[in-house]
């Protein structure tokens, strides 16, 4: 279960990501906080950043994120990719996909992504995803942060309605094993989208999709309720209402969450 590189580096078959890494054993305020700076440092596209424990983990829309000593993986990973600025956030998307399929290739069960890019088994939440951007000498940068359950205890009991670990579900996963899955699946994706935008993963990440076709409330910059349709090619769920219209809500300015529950 140990994420130490040299346990699982062996593993790795990418070009970049993963190659350069900066692995803590102690623990960190948040590992994208420290990949954020040393990208500002210059610190090369590719790298990771993990430990075993955050005392500051994040979500979306500046949510707590529990981060316990080897309860799950904390890492982040520095992005610079071949992509306008406007087009960077589709890497969230390419983020959930590449976990879903590590998860799937490591453990065989079949998470789900919830739009934009949480992660669920079971209707409770089991990865989220946090996507910061910035810019340096060297240019556009990404810093693309994931949080994933792997042990009953990574998240607080009083969230048990509501989020999941993969021990709950499979015989506990090696970690380091994971991880070079996810970073496999990630540099495909993220060159995927730098060839074809969305389109280039759209049809793997819409088979994964839990929200496509549910019922939905969209909170926050806007307020409505309908059925989720589709996504288009920047990202936008496209939910209908009970009206006929069809509205675009991007990531980022709402939350969505099933009109019966999480999901």
């Amino acid at each position: 279960m140990s994420i130490l590189p040299a346990h699982w580096t062996p593993l790795l078959s990418t070009h970049a990501l993963g190659r350069a890494i900066n692995h803590y054993e102690h623990t960190l305020t948040s590992t994208n906080t420290v990949l954020k700076e040393l990208a500002r440092q210059g610190a090369p596209h590719g790298s990771l950043c993990l430990c075993e424990c955050q005392t500051a983990g994040r979500g979306r829309l500046d949510r707590v994120w529990a981060s316990p000593e080897g309860q799950g993986i904390w890492m982040s990973v520095l992005l610079r990719p071949a992509l306008r600025a406007e087009d960077a956030p589709l890497i969230t998307f390419a983020c959930a996909l590449a976990m879903a399929q590590a998860i799937k290739e490591v453990t065989a069960l079949d998470a789900r992504i919830k739009w934009p890019n949480d992660l669920v088994l079971q209707g409770r939440k089991l990865c989220g995803i946090l996507l910061e951007m910035g810019f340096d000498a060297q240019g556009l940068f990404v810093v693309a942060g994931t949080g994933l359950n792997i042990r009953r205890g990574a998240y607080p009991p009083e969230l048990s309605d509501r989020a999941t670990s993969l021990e709950e579900h499979a015989t506990l996963p090696d970690r380091g094993e994971i991880i070079a899955a996810y970073l496999r699946a990630l540099e495909d994706a993220v060159a995927a989208i730098e060839a074809e935008g969305f389109a280039g993963i759209a049809p793997l990440y819409r088979a994964r999709s839990v929200t496509l076709g549910s019922r939905v409330h969209v909170s926050g910059a806007v307020d409505l309720t309908g059925t989720a349709e589709d996504i288009n090619s920047s990202g936008a769920l496209l939910v209908r209402t009970e009206d006929g219209t069809l509205h675009s809500v991007m990531a980022g300015d709402v939350s969505v969450r099933g009109v019966m529950g999480y999901v």
